[in-house]
């Protein structure tokens, strides 16, 4: 109860003069978008938790690491078994589990979209008056910018951003929401919980580092021309791996399946 009445205490006495610092809010916000849209030669770690409340006897709990590298506008990330590759020609998504390599020509319009939950920032920073009490704080060796909702109708309970102030490397996002969830009953019929649960998700950014070699970006890592055939196939690396290309020889949407299994035995 005390924190709640300090909190009260904080947006009547802070809140009149907070719409002062919205432009920096949205300043800082714009600073850490370009780590992701323009920083050369960048390596980090992600460590992701999950969390549900344990309302209505129910708990969920999962976890997940990965590793990016970003490069201007190139990307490489690996996330679990799965890996993505962008560079300036193609796309590569590989899953290791499904033995399989997708090519496009997809590119990333910006990498800023890898910021966590961008678009209800920037929606939040919008509607600030209205929808969200928005801070910019001190902590520890951290700067926050913490969202909180001002009513209880809005999923989205809060998110925070800690991130470093001289480089606007993000070092933390927490999100807390609500949501019922979708279920199936006995019979298979689709139906909705209207049991609300919070759920908490919490990303740890670490091991920040850079690198000298683009040598993840190239092409012939993942596949090879066949000059013959005049089709791309994968690369050794993946031999024996399905392979499928979108938009890639010439064909708007070539959905064709190969597979390249070794090849076989000269005969003597």
């Amino acid at each position: 109860m005390k924190r709640m009445m300090l909190a009260a205490v904080f947006v009547i006495v802070v809140y009149p003069l907070f719409a002062q610092s919205v432009g920096t809010v949205k300043n800082e916000i714009y600073k850490i978008n370009k780590v992701f849209d323009s920083t050369l030669y960048l390596g980090f770690n992600v460590d992701i938790v999950y969390n549900s409340d344990t309302a209505y006897g129910q708990f969920e709990h999962e976890e997940m690491s990965g590793n990016y590298i970003l490069n201007d506008r190139f990307i490489y990330y690996k996330m679990g078994s799965n890996e993505y590759v962008q560079n300036d020609s193609f796309a590569y998504n590989i899953y290791h589990d499904e033995k399989l390599v997708v090519m496009t020509r997809d590119s990333v319009g910006s990498k800023s979209n890898l910021f966590p939950l961008r678009e209800f920032i920037d929606s939040a920073v919008a509607a600030y008056d209205t929808a969200y009490l928005i801070t910019l704080r001190d902590e520890d060796d951290s700067k926050v910018i913490e969202f909180k909702s001002r009513f209880d109708s809005l999923p989205y309970k809060r998110f925070a951003i800690y991130y470093d102030s001289a480089t606007h490397y993000p070092d933390k996002f927490e999100m807390d929401f609500v949501e019922g969830g979708d279920f199936s009953t006995a019979d298979s019929t689709p139906a909705y919980d209207v049991r609300v649960m919070l759920k908490h998700i919490v990303m740890n950014f670490s091991n920040y580092k850079h690198f000298s070699s683009t040598e993840i970006f190239n092409d012939e890592n993942y596949v090879l021309f066949d000059k013959l055939r005049k089709k791309f196939r994968p690369s050794e690396k993946f031999r024996g791996y399905r392979f499928i290309t979108n938009g890639v020889d010439g064909d708007d949407d070539d959905e064709s399946l190969e597979v390249f299994p070794a090849p076989p035995p000269v005969e003597q």
